[in-house]
């Protein structure tokens, strides 16, 4: 799922913005959540769990590039969007690090062909999350998770630092809110991330430094998997 966000004052021009987002995601199959601002938020906490930040540069006669500046002190890693009917904005949203900057109207084949190259890009890649009160009160990366263990009736988030996180969310959940992003089972209570197998034996893998079971079964699913996401990093 994708939490996106739109700060735009004008209402014709948010309901295309929105459009184009709803039918980008409905094609790619994958859930996404939209909130929408009329004017600059005086908390900028409200993004903290945004993957996508559309920003019209002009709200309320107030230029946005500050308040991105802004944004981005506190979360360098979130990916902004610049919206405008001004060109001469083009140079400036480099100073927030936009991620792409579209002229309206927005023509929905420019939109979907930015769109792709955006959603695929790393720096999107490692922002992207879990953001689930069953697992914590805060996005967790995806880059961050070493692997999921189910244990003990509960699945455990073992992250790069060492740190576990306890959750209610079964396993066969996990298998569908990873999709997409580098994980695979090696044995029927793990499911490791791609990104850190350092190794793979005849019945067992090392994700870093941790040994975990390879099973028959999943052994051949497994590998081409890894393959895969090995060709893709």
């Amino acid at each position: 799922m994708f939490n996106i966000s739109i700060i735009e004052d004008c209402k014709s021009d948010y309901i295309q913005t929105k459009e184009l987002i709803i039918d980008f995601f409905k094609n790619k199959k994958t859930q996404i959540i939209i909130n929408s601002f009329t004017s600059f938020p005086d908390n900028i906490s409200v993004f903290k769990n945004t993957d996508l930040l559309f920003i019209d540069m002009k709200i309320n006669d107030k230029n946005g590039i500050e308040f991105g500046k802004n944004i981005i002190s506190i979360y360098p890693d979130l990916t902004i969007l610049i919206i405008s009917n001004y060109p001469q904005y083009l140079i400036d949203g480099y100073t927030i690090h936009a991620s792409r900057y579209f002229l309206k109207p927005i023509d929905p084949e420019i939109f979907a062909f930015e769109m792709n190259e955006v959603i695929s890009g790393p720096a999107f890649l490692r922002h992207r999350g879990i953001i689930d009160p069953r697992a914590a009160p805060y996005k967790i990366p995806y880059s961050e998770i070493l692997y999921i263990e189910y244990l003990d009736r509960k699945t455990h988030i073992v992250l790069t630092n060492g740190n576990r996180i306890e959750t209610t969310i079964p396993l066969r959940e996990w298998l569908s809110i990873v999709e997409g992003q580098h994980f695979a089972q090696p044995y029927k209570c793990f499911l490791v991330n791609l990104r850190y197998v350092r190794s793979i034996l005849a019945k067992d893998i090392y994700v870093k430094d941790v040994k975990i079971p390879l099973s028959k079964h999943f052994k051949k699913e497994f590998i081409t998997a890894y393959d895969r996401a090995r060709r893709s990093a």
